[in-house]
């Protein structure tokens, strides 16, 4: 039996690759697409034709079932002594008490697993698994793995740009006011970059002459990690959005401490909420 292994809500835009070398399971969300259901593509081609044939409805994310918790846990414990589980951001969703719930469930089991509230979501929440993955292969104990989690935390940000704010309020996430806000910026060529803090989405700062996404979200990155002397690791997610995601990696290239991890379409747990075109800039903090 080997000693730990990891399963996570979202595959928190990690490639292909690393999920299946790592063995990392997926508990997936449950996604309602309602009408867009029938409407072929991925979640953003879905929100693009959609809105060409008049549809108004959000697509609506919930937590996985207590089920799907605990059909991965037993399938994960018959391989592994102890399994950490790193959970969608438990301000944002339910997700992470319902893997409680299935923990408790297992009882004796049950002790086996760890559950870790990433306080976050899409890469950032990779970048969490990521170095989860890397104290594993240096053969660190539970309990220095949690300690090193908890740690870095602290150092883990996720901010983003939308192209169409009116998805934010379709997905239920925001208050209902805000985006009509939002709208009006849009038509003067004001962008806002949100943020995700405490566990929640929100706004960070407004920024002018915004008539691409790649070049103020670098902006922004480059002004709150300007005084960092460490490494850098980045992930950058797109909603269905490569010229402007290889455009942000051009200009995060430019940066001699940056190692960009992957590039990748933007999980539905967020991309739901935040429509076509978003782009995502996640990044961990590494001291030297």
């Amino acid at each position: 039996m080997e000693k730990i292994g990891i399963t996570i809500d979202s595959n928190g835009d990690l490639n292909e690759n690393t999920i299946k070398e790592n063995d990392i399971s997926i508990i997936d969300f449950h996604i309602d697409f309602g009408e867009y259901e029938s409407i072929e593509g991925n979640v953003f081609q879905k929100q693009r034709t959609g809105e060409k044939l008049g549809k108004t409805g959000g697509i609506k994310t919930s937590q996985p079932s207590l089920q799907k918790y605990l059909n991965a846990f037993k399938e994960k414990l018959i391989k592994y002594e102890e399994i950490i589980h790193i959970s969608f951001s438990a301000k944002a969703s339910g997700a992470n008490n319902a893997a409680t719930q299935a923990k408790k469930f297992l009882g004796k089991d049950g002790e086996r697993i760890h559950i870790l509230d990433s306080e976050t979501g899409s890469g950032a929440q990779g970048l969490l698994v990521m170095e989860i993955i890397e104290d594993i292969k240096r053969k660190l104990n539970i309990e220095e793995i949690i300690k090193n989690f908890n740690k870095n935390i602290k150092n883990n940000f996720l901010i983003f740009t939308y192209d169409d704010p009116k998805w934010l309020f379709m997905g239920g996430r925001m208050p209902k006011i805000l985006p009509y806000g939002l709208q009006k910026m849009k038509q003067m060529k004001i962008g806002m970059i949100m943020q995700v803090k405490d566990g929640t989405i929100k706004p960070f700062s407004i920024k002018r002459n915004f008539f691409e996404l790649a070049t103020p979200l670098f902006e922004e990155f480059s002004k709150r990690t300007k005084e960092f002397k460490g490494k850098i690791d980045v992930i950058i997610s797109h909603g269905d959005n490569e010229p402007q995601a290889n455009k942000l990696k051009e200009l995060l290239g430019t940066l001699t401490n940056v190692r960009i991890i992957s590039i990748s379409l933007l999980d539905v747990v967020l991309g739901a909420h935040t429509g076509p075109n978003t782009l995502v800039l996640s990044w961990q903090q590494k001291e030297i």
